[in-house]
């Protein structure tokens, strides 16, 4: 019987070399990151939880009205398990982040460590492809709509 132990970032960097994955740490002790499917993906260690984070810049200026992006990240958070996604429009253009969070107060085994990394970076990866596909059906939505409408009104 395998025992619960405290999770460091070395513990995660060494689960994410069995899944083929090479993980660079940070001087810090509590980050790491690796460049997995075309996306930087970071792994934070805080107090009681590993996140597990990507982001994808886009195109779209910050201060646009179009509200696409969101409804899109809205539509997920409310039907997608295992992992989030947030719009953030600090920057010029708007940057969407997936992020997915194990918890890790009690401590895991190597098993459970492997496969909460695992569902993680599996789950943001596939909220970040969902995230497109659900804007770009929402885009069409509007441009139908808006092909629809009736020019006289």
């Amino acid at each position: 019987m395998s025992t619960s132990t405290f999770v460091t970032i070395d513990r995660v960097i060494a689960a994410m070399e069995n899944h083929g994955i090479s993980l660079v740490d940070d001087p810090s002790g509590r980050t790491a990151h690796a460049n997995i499917n075309g996306f930087e993906v970071m792994f934070v260690i805080l107090d009681s939880v590993l996140i597990v984070r990507t982001a994808s810049a886009t195109e779209v200026p910050s201060d646009t009205p179009d509200p696409t992006l969101y409804l899109a990240a809205n539509q997920l958070n409310s039907s997608l398990a295992g992992a989030r996604a947030i719009v953030v429009n600090r920057q010029q253009n708007i940057t969407v982040r997936t992020e997915a969070e194990i918890q890790v107060a009690a401590g895991l085994t190597e098993q459970q460590l492997s496969s909460a990394l695992k569902r993680a970076v599996d789950g943001i990866l596939h909220a970040q492809d969902a995230l497109t596909v659900t804007a770009e059906h929402f885009e069409q939505l509007r441009d139908d709509a808006a092909g629809t409408a009736d020019p006289g009104e």
